[in-house]
């Protein structure tokens, strides 16, 4: 048993849409439902209004489902078996359907076409009207201008009318934080950058207008539009930013004409779109970008350095900096060395680690006797309960960590060296022990006439339970006899001669003095000017144009102490002078830091290890100054230069 269904629809110009189904079953419903066998459009047609059942002997059963009768041979039914030879006529609304025999013994053919207009509208179209809201709310056009006009009066004209009331004052902590001296370049990761102010309570009227939030620096600013944007509808200007960031705490890069000429000239849709809009390249917001998170200002791509720094050799010909166009192809380090020690005027030049670079701080300091496990320095780190393991100095009794953990603290003598190296001269007898009498480090004038008057007073006036500590090296089981030798004196005279000969041993070259210092014998007459120790000169910041905090360095791999500081600083172990230079070159940071692009440990991008804003003389932290101290000169006292906010390195 099956149906064929034809479904005649009218088109606009007249004519006739015939689409035919076959129905593999006896049973069909009708309705206007979209779930029903055919389907009439037509509001007075019930969802489910018909079911129509084939029956043996070529019968079809009719039965109204939802109890609204249907017209069948001018009589109102809601039950009826039809003899389909007959070729019965069902009217059901607006529409007829047509029941005829089918091509095959038990198939029926039925066709449903509309015959009157629907709903007694007076065209099919006015069908879509009945229940349409058309007459009493204004048209889609209408409604689309009175929107247009809300969300501009609300949006632009409203907020650009009360924008003049809006205060435009900047918090003066803000102010107060942008003028002190910056304590390192702010990065992804900020060391020491000013402190996040807090957003302002209430709202501001151009709010609206805002692409995001503000950064964690700039959040007290989130409802103070006017202190960045002076003027409706203009890009942040440099005048903003600098009403802050003064150009004394934050300095140009470089020279504005150096800058120009160094900088690689943008071409193409965007750099025109730019010139258009007035948004010139080099300007604060070219690299720091607001309105995208609490890290949005901080956060400067790769690519804003390396368009210049990849051919700026080819730009700048007089630039002392070399090509990097990036990571993976960074030229050698350049460290700064000490090439002349001095009390007032030391000479540094920057030569790279490729050349073998040596030293000259006047320091004599072998690393191999002081990290030795066996030797007699070993035996004194035992001794003395000296940091260390297995007797070997460590690390960290001279390179002792500053308070920020970047760099380390200036290395001095009475307090790194004075343990072992001791400048003990003569104790005084008492039942306490006595008194230590100590010679001044660096002062070669006040240790003669220290040295002078210790010999004078014991012939003048000799105390009992004195006892001299020499420094001269003797054979063992004379020490008594020595001494006793040492302390007898009988004369002014006698004083004088044993005074001599006693600075002549401290300053020789086999002499207390000589195990670190560079001394000469100036042959002057008088033995308390006789003798001049070398200038020493000691660099903490070998890469000035560089930071490296140590603190973020303390475990390599798994190594942890003395041995993270040998997996860099390598030859320590070996190292028989102060001349070598024991700094790790570019390929020992690759081991851990690769670009961006590359999977290792640590990304490195340029802001990891270099500044912006330290002027033209430097990208690190100490405005490439740097810092010396003269450890020891002839007469005058020890002298520290500054030092700046930079890392180390």
């Amino acid at each position: 048993m099956s149906f064929a269904v034809r479904q005649i629809a009218r088109r606009a110009d007249g004519g006739d849409i015939i689409r035919t189904r076959v129905f593999d079953q006896s049973e069909l419903t009708v309705g206007r439902g979209t779930d029903c066998d055919i389907q009439l459009a037509d509001l007075g047609v019930m969802l489910r209004h018909l079911r129509l059942l084939q029956l043996a002997g070529g019968k079809l059963a009719v039965e109204a489902t939802g109890g609204v009768p249907v017209e069948i041979g001018g009589s109102f039914v809601t039950r009826a078996d039809l003899d389909v030879a007959a070729a019965p006529v069902i009217n059901i609304a607006s529409h007829r359907l047509s029941i005829s025999p089918g091509d095959t013994p038990d198939s029926i053919a039925i066709t449903a076409e509309r015959v009157i207009a629907a709903s007694d509208a007076e065209d099919q179209g006015g069908e879509t009207g009945i229940f349409s809201l058309r007459g009493a709310m204004p048209s889609k056009r209408t409604l689309s201008w009175l929107l247009a006009g809300l969300i501009l009066a609300t949006c632009l004209i409203l907020p650009w009318w009360l924008i003049g009331s809006a205060s435009t004052d900047l918090p003066p902590d803000m102010v107060a934080a942008a003028a002190r001296p910056p304590a390192g370049q702010a990065t992804l990761q900020p060391v020491g950058a000013p402190p996040a102010i807090p957003a302002r309570g209430g709202t501001a009227p151009d709010e609206i207008w805002s692409s995001g939030p503000l950064s964690a620096a700039h959040a007290g600013l989130s409802n103070n539009c006017g202190a960045c944007h002076q003027k409706a509808f203009q890009s942040v200007t440099d005048a903003s930013c600098i009403a802050c960031h003064k150009p004394d705490t934050t300095p140009a890069h470089a020279a504005a004409g150096r800058m120009t000429r160094g900088a690689l000239v943008k071409t193409g849709l965007i750099a025109d779109l730019h010139k258009g809009m007035n948004l010139p390249e080099g300007r604060c917001a070219s690299c720091h970008k607001e309105h995208e998170g609490p890290q949005g200002a901080l956060l400067v791509a790769t690519s804003f350095c390396t368009d210049c720094h990849a051919g700026l050799s080819g730009r700048l010909p007089d630039t002392r900096l070399g090509n990097v166009p990036d990571w993976p192809r960074h030229p050698q380090f350049k460290p700064t060395l000490v090439a002349a020690p001095s009390l007032t005027a030391p000479r540094f030049e920057r030569v790279s680690l490729a050349a073998r670079p040596r030293e000259n701080s006047g320091l004599v300091y072998p690393h191999d006797i002081h990290q030795s496990a066996t030797n007699s320095v070993a035996n004194m780190v035992r001794k003395q309960g000296l940091p260390g393991q297995n007797g070997a100095l460590a690390c960290s009794y001279c390179h002792t960590p500053d308070s920020d953990g970047v760099r380390f603290k200036p290395i001095e003598m009475e307090k790194n060296c004075g343990a072992c190296h001791d400048l003990a001269f003569a104790r005084d007898g008492g039942p306490d022990g006595g008194i230590v009498r100590t010679l001044p480090h660096g002062k070669p004038e006040q240790v003669a006439g220290i040295v002078r008057d210790f010999y004078l007073a014991e012939a003048i006036s000799p105390r009992p339970g004195v006892q001299r500590l020499a420094f001269e090296r003797r054979q063992p089981g004379q020490m008594a006899e020595y001494e006793a030798a040492g302390l007898a004196v009988r004369s002014a005279g006698a004083a004088r001669a044993r005074a001599d000969q006693t600075i002549t041993a401290i300053f020789s070259k086999n002499g207390v003095c000589a195990d670190c210092h560079a001394i000469t014998d100036t042959g002057a007459p008088n033995i308390a000017q006789r003798y001049a120790i070398g200038a020493v000169t000691l660099a903490d910041h070998y890469l000035p144009k560089g930071r490296f905090p140590h603190n973020q360095h303390e475990v390599f791999g798994r190594k942890t102490g003395d041995a993270a500081c040998l997996s860099c600083h390598q030859g320590a172990l070996t190292s028989k002078t102060a001349a070598d230079l024991l700094l790790p070159d570019v390929a020992s940071c690759r081991q851990c830091h690769g670009s961006p692009k590359v999977a290792t440990n640590v990304a490195a991008e340029c802001s990891t290890c270099h500044g912006f804003h330290y002027g033209e003389d430097g990208h690190g932290g100490d405005f490439g100054v740097v810092r010396r101290r003269a450890v020891v000169a002839p007469v005058r006292t020890a002298e520290t230069g500054r030092r700046g906010p930079g890392f180390g390195g």
